[in-house]
């Protein structure tokens, strides 16, 4: 199965309070010296993230931020939300191949764009563009990475794991 990339995924208004409390400087971002879930020596594989869900319960207060996103997928049972900050560098890096969940799961990843940047998710040689507002539809257990970004800030996403009704 191919990618599915959705332009303008929630209205302008959704997108825009979402987009706000991520760029807030009271929004907490925590961080991890890995991308996925191997500690890495290599300069720059790093990142800051906040996980909203995981091992079947809300982990974070701020998960209600996130119910203009969530109200927009068919799902059934909902598995991991985490945010992804990646701060910038002089040179774009791709991160390590990775899958989300194991293929008997049958989940559906979502990556969320919450800012437009020179960074890109690479999906089955498909490669992704972030753009703010787009969103990404795949197998949890497909092959992919993302990378930073080199002419913003940081790149920021959301991943949504989930179980479709």
């Amino acid at each position: 199965m191919s990618p599915k990339v959705v332009e303008n995924f929630l209205s302008p208004s959704n997108y825009n309070a979402l987009y706000s409390a991520f760029t807030s400087e009271y929004f907490p971002w925590y961080y991890n010296n890995y991308k996925v879930k191997e500690v890495s020596d290599k300069l720059f594989h790093y990142q800051f993230t906040h996980v909203f869900f995981e091992n079947n319960k809300i982990n974070s207060s701020y998960f209600t931020i996130l119910q203009s996103l969530l109200e927009k997928l068919k799902l059934k049972t909902l598995k991991k939300v985490k945010a992804n900050l990646n701060p910038i560098s002089d040179k774009l890096i791709e991160f390590s191949e990775h899958q989300d969940a194991f293929k008997e799961l049958q989940c559906t990843s979502m990556i969320y764009y919450l800012n437009t940047n020179n960074g890109y998710t690479k999906i089955k040689n498909k490669k992704i563009k972030s753009k703010a507002n787009k969103a990404v539809f795949f197998p949890s257990h497909a092959f992919h990475f993302g990378t930073n970004s080199t002419d913003c800030n940081n790149r920021m996403v959301i991943n949504i794991i989930y179980k479709e009704d």
